[in-house]
């Protein structure tokens, strides 16, 4: 009895090599057993995809004709096959064809996921830039310019793609541009100053202009509208009023210029003339670059330079955390020339340095890391 018993239990431990079907003990009605690899979410999405599926629909995934009636006949008899086990009564379907169909719908679904999740960046680049850039921007572009405007001057850092290099970074201040003057006694005196006011800020551009870099493309933060609170302040007006006009003439001074926007020297070399101007700068929606690296509270922002003083000397990483942007590199000298600065003009500079960052990883690079950090679900499970 001990041999039998023994020589039993090598037959029963071997039969599931040599035969495609095992009996189902725990439903007698269902003789089949489908052994597979799949999981058991992708044996959901499978059935779902069988009971759910018309004919025109199966057929992409190799299905034959005669399969399909039978499947279809199948379901019609006995309702929705509730397990993979179920697909092997249909008359046709053998094991090795069933893992066929199977496999083909899992390749199907990750193929559609990851449409899905391209589709949902595209649209989330397309919120976080204006104008939306195409696809051949993002292929061909290989520097931008990041030009940050703030109260107390202008700054500018330029960022290549081999390396993610910081070529180029600068700054202008406002000293010698004066705040316009509120009305006064008479009419004259005002349009005067507002004049003397408008030539300086022309000067002001084209100062900005000759020291700027030349990119392939320039980036801007989108001015955030001016709340209703903000607009008692006749300080708070002014300045917000001289930064969207600077911010104009600085678009239109860049893509008139033939140094800075390649689209009008291509035209210039072949001695014809300019018909159309091809737009070189754009924005980024407000208050990205403060979201992406941590420097917003509430709706406010606060001082970047620890930030960017860690960006600039580690690349972005320390003992307590990592930055989420691809690390960038530098001359020696441009990181001396930032450790040097006063506080303010630090803080000037890691604006302009912060914005370029921000557009070349979330909308150039699609860094994952990146796009999930400013995303307002990244905290959810």
């Amino acid at each position: 009895m001990f041999i039998l018993n023994k020589s039993f239990s090598r037959i029963s431990i071997n039969l599931p090599q040599i035969v495609k079907y095992s009996v189902n003990v725990t439903d007698p009605s269902n003789i089949f057993v489908f052994k597979s690899n799949f999981t058991s979410e992708e044996q959901r999405k499978i059935l779902h995809i069988l009971n759910g599926s018309n004919p025109d629909q199966l057929s992409r995934f190799n299905v034959s004709q005669n399969r399909i009636k039978n499947l279809v006949s199948w379901k019609n008899k006995k309702g929705p096959f509730r397990s993979l086990n179920d697909v092997l009564e249909v008359e046709g379907l053998g094991e090795k064809v069933l893992e066929k169909i199977c496999e083909k719908i899992i390749t199907e679904d990750k193929v559609d996921e990851t449409k899905i999740k391209a589709n949902n960046i595209n649209k989330r680049l397309k919120q976080l830039v204006i104008p939306p850039i195409s696809g051949n921007v993002t292929d061909e572009l290989q520097s931008a310019v990041g030009i940050h405007l703030g109260p107390v001057g202008s700054s500018w850092a330029k960022l290549s793609r081999t390396e993610n290099k910081l070529n180029s970074w600068n700054y202008e201040e406002f000293s010698s541009l004066p705040k316009k003057m509120l009305p006064t006694d008479t009419f004259d005196l005002v349009r005067i100053d507002i004049f003397t006011s408008n030539i300086l800020k022309v000067e002001m551009a084209i100062r900005i202009i000759q020291k700027l870099p030349v990119a392939d493309f320039y980036i801007f933060e989108a001015t955030p509208i001016m709340s209703p609170q903000g607009t008692t302040q006749s300080a708070s007006v002014v300045s917000y009023t001289q930064q969207l006009e600077l911010t104009s003439m600085l678009i239109a001074l860049i893509n008139t210029s033939v140094q800075h926007n390649a689209f009008l020297r291509k035209i210039d070399s072949n001695g014809t003339s300019v018909k159309t101007i091809q737009n070189r700068v754009l924005h980024l929606r407000s208050k990205i670059p403060a979201r992406l690296f941590r420097t917003l509270v509430g709706t406010e922002k606060v001082a970047a330079v620890t930030t960017v003083t860690e960006l600039v000397e580690n690349n972005g990483t320390c003992m307590d955390f990592m930055l989420p942007c691809t690390p960038i590199t530098l001359e020696q000298q441009l990181r001396n020339a930032f450790v040097s600065q006063t506080p303010a003009n630090k803080e000037l500079l890691g604006q302009a340095l912060m914005l370029v960052v921000s557009f070349m990883d979330l909308c150039i690079y699609k860094n994952p890391v990146s796009l999930a950090a400013i995303s307002p679900n990244k905290n959810k499970t």
